[in-house]
């Protein structure tokens, strides 16, 4: 196989993560460069492994899963040859990053494979621990914070990003067969399996969703009330990252909750005039 220097190792997860996460590329471009490369082999690591799982036609996703831990074991041995491993063989080793919270996410990203369904908020929450926190824990590292408080925004923001993420793919995982809104909310709601995998829009589903909308908004909130615990270097991106989200969300409401018909994200407009705002009116970032 190739060999790639450090810089093309780093390169590469940039370019991943500009095409494969472009809400998550705007905040972390106003991170310092050491720690913008960092969050960048690490997202482009936790970009991989979630691939494996939602591309369509991947052959034994499961044995490729099981791989990419193999590689991550190496990688903390210093063993790599994937340019991805590569860079995040250095960056683990700047901001000693645990590798449990790498395998958590690893654990997420295998319950894919077999859980299409979660009959309550708590168990769908430690799915969202598994894929979205173990993130958090990944990022803090790199960001560095000042108090223990930061554990609480990161964990807040986590959860709301990756709900506010569920929400907007509602009819992206339907056409997969996936439910990700707790089972006993539809029931609580009147509205059925059927209704969400056919992607039917009725007053029963607004209502579910204005609820859905309201809870995610809830850990933003929290999220925002212990910010100032993230290193001042950091702490512009990573409250970039919540409001994009938080303009997503906002999006869905005002579609009515058509999530079915359409995906609901930023244009790089839309992105430009959120930093604008956010850099002139710091206040605007509250949702």
């Amino acid at each position: 196989m190739k060999k790639y220097s450090l810089t093309q190792c780093y390169d590469y997860c940039q370019k991943l993560t500009q095409k494969r996460g472009t809400n998550f590329y705007l905040g972390f471009s106003f991170l310092p460069k050491e720690k913008r490369n960092a969050i960048f082999a690490s997202y482009a690591f936790c970009r991989y492994a979630d691939d494996i799982v939602d591309e369509e036609g991947k052959k034994n996703p499961k044995a490729l899963l099981a791989r990419w831990r193999r590689d991550l074991n190496l990688c903390y041995r210093g063993k790599t040859t994937h340019p991805i491993m590569t860079a995040l063989y250095d960056a683990v080793r700047k901001y000693k990053i645990p590798k449990a919270a790498f395998e958590g996410l690893i654990d997420g990203c295998a319950m894919d494979l077999s859980i299409k369904r979660y009959d309550s908020f708590e168990e769908l929450l430690k799915y969202c621990e598994r894929v979205a926190v173990t993130m958090s824990t990944i990022s803090l590292h790199i960001f560095g914070i000042k108090d223990k408080k930061a554990e609480e925004y990161g964990k807040y923001l986590s959860l709301a990003l990756q709900l506010t993420n569920i929400l907007r793919d509602i009819g992206e995982d339907a056409r997969k067969g996936r439910i990700y809104i707790p089972l006993n909310d539809l029931k609580k709601y009147g509205y059925s399996e059927e209704e969400l995998l056919s992607g039917v829009l009725n007053p029963r589903f607004r209502s579910l969703m204005e609820f859905q909308v309201k809870r995610a908004r809830a850990y933003y909130e929290k999220a925002y009330s212990v910010l100032e615990c993230v290193e001042g270097d950091s702490r512009f991106g990573a409250l970039l990252m919540g409001a994009v989200y938080a303009k997503v969300l906002e999006r869905i409401e005002k579609s009515n909750y058509d999530v079915f018909s359409k995906r609901h994200d930023l244009s790089f407009l839309d992105k430009a005039v959120l930093v604008a705002k956010m850099t002139v009116l710091p206040s605007y970032t509250k949702v």
